[in-house]
């Protein structure tokens, strides 16, 4: 009886596959959501075809598609966004609870943890209160090369932590571009010491340093030179980043929203001239370290004073973006804007209400003699002004920076002179919050009236609150 010779090693006797039969195209299933298409990357003549960035070119095909066919247009990209979170890394969210993917909350935790502060040292310092593993990378002289962060509890199959470097974060998060930020920051001296005899307390002085800073760089993004607007947007980030730290409630949320949403609006082509950002940083840095403001009273009034100047910040960017055809930029300013007019409102209708409060209880006498200030200051606006809900707490401020001293009607022409109000909702509202602002870093041109309650003269931006804060509720 013969043997039957064994297969040689590496060979397999080859048993013909089942083809399982295809449907015809009426019978298949439909694919209501997607499409498939295969494409053969070797052309008839066998060389292989140019596909170099062929993604831009596929994106830029889309956009004509998207205007021929009428349909919703996306905004081009110019490869400065942050890497977008995997497929994978949205489920992992979604089965572990998030409202976000590791990658997104580790990014927010570095930009609180970098805004205002002056070196290293301190950044990794908050970084670390903000809960998250740090691993440096070290030369062998010792010096930090860069570094790398993960999310407590976030691992992968083999249980180790999973890192993502600061670049891979976002392009302007490596360690490099962040020691720009952090130059000579430390040697800007401190400005405006009248904040610091105002006798208000640490949160309110700074931000009213901010929202000074803040019209600063507005100015700057009208300008024509680009390198320090591009500085400029980045410390107003910052400074965003700051106030929503210090914030509590609705106004907290809206202002994080508007942070993150801005953050997309901070980062383009252009050069950043990191001289220009000095003082926003300055504002940032003294944001974080004088503490949480509360909701009402003094706190309230000036971080709705500040919001409403970074309002006006963030429209001048969107448009600044729209000008230079950065329509990702241009459509995350108006996100951003939209958020801060939220925080707005959520801040701003307390104090408000205190002042409209306050100057509803004004003797008859006074209302007329602050009506004629107004015809005489603003005799185009004076009409339109008193038909406006908001009219009673301007009374009110008018009132409250003649009992300090002021010259009501040279400081209200000066606040309507600060910038156009064609655009404002609220005309009346905006010269509120201008001129609490100018009473507060001006001295007052002449001495209080004997009439004041006060020994001193009180500055404009205070007096308000102060008063409704400390006056018996009626039940």
């Amino acid at each position: 009886m013969g043997h039957r010779r064994p297969p040689r090693p590496g060979r397999h006797r080859h048993r013909p596959r089942r083809r399982r039969p295809s449907l015809p195209l009426d019978r298949r299933p439909p694919c209501p959501d997607h499409i498939h298409i295969v494409a053969t990357l070797v052309r008839a003549d066998r060389t292989r075809p140019r596909h170099h960035k062929d993604g831009i070119r596929a994106q830029a095909e889309c956009r004509k598609i998207e205007k021929e066919l009428g349909l919703h247009r996306l905004k081009e990209g110019d490869g400065t966004a942050a890497k977008r979170p995997t497929s994978a890394e949205r489920r992992k969210a979604e089965r572990l609870g998030q409202d976000a993917t590791s990658r997104e909350l580790l990014r927010e935790h570095v930009h609180r943890a970098l805004a205002g502060a002056v070196d290293e040292a301190e950044f990794f310092d908050r970084l670390a209160t903000e809960g998250v593993r740090i691993k440096k990378r070290v030369a062998p002289s010792g010096d930090v090369l860069g570094y790398s962060v993960a999310k407590v509890g976030d691992r992968n199959k083999a249980g180790e932590p999973i890192w993502f470097s600061g670049s891979k974060l976002a392009p302007d998060l490596s360690l490099p571009r962040i020691r720009k930020r952090f130059a000579a920051t430390t040697d800007m001296p401190e400005r405006h010491t009248v904040l610091e005899r105002s006798g208000a307390s640490a949160p309110v002085r700074a931000r009213h340093f901010a929202a000074e800073i803040t019209d600063s760089a507005l100015s700057s993004l009208t300008a024509g030179d680009d390198s320090a607007a591009a500085a400029q947007l980045i410390g107003v980030g910052e400074v965003l980043d700051a106030l929503a730290q210090t914030s509590f409630g609705p106004t907290q949320v809206e202002l994080r929203e508007a942070a993150v949403h801005f953050e997309r609006a901070t980062r383009s082509h252009i050069r950043a001239e990191k001289d220009e950002m000095y003082a926003l940083r300055r504002a940032a840095h003294q944001i974080v370290h004088s503490g949480s403001a509360l909701g009402h009273g003094q706190d309230g009034a000036a971080t709705a004073l500040v919001v409403d100047t970074m309002i006006l910040t963030v429209i001048a960017a969107a448009r600044r973006h729209a000008a230079r055809g950065h329509a990702q930029q241009a459509e995350a300013a108006q996100q951003t804007a939209a958020h801060l007019r939220a925080a707005y409102q959520a801040t701003a209708a307390s104090p408000l209400a205190a002042m409209r409060a306050y100057g509803q209880r004004l003797p008859a006498q006074s209302r007329r003699h602050h009506a004629a200030t107004a015809r005489t200051a603003l005799p185009h606006l004076a009409e339109h002004l008193q038909a406006e809900p908001g009219w009673d707490a301007l009374t009110a401020v008018l009132d409250q920076a003649e009992r300090a001293g002021h010259d009501t009607t040279a400081l209200l022409a000066r606040a309507a002179a600060q910038r156009e109000l064609d655009s404002a909702a609220s005309i009346s509202e905006v010269l509120v919050w201008r001129l609490q602002h100018l009473g507060y870093v001006t001295q007052p041109a002449s001495a209080p009236r004997s009439r004041l309650p006060r020994t001193e003269p009180a500055p404009a931006a205070t007096a308000v609150a102060h008063q409704e804060a400390n006056r018996p509720q009626r039940r």
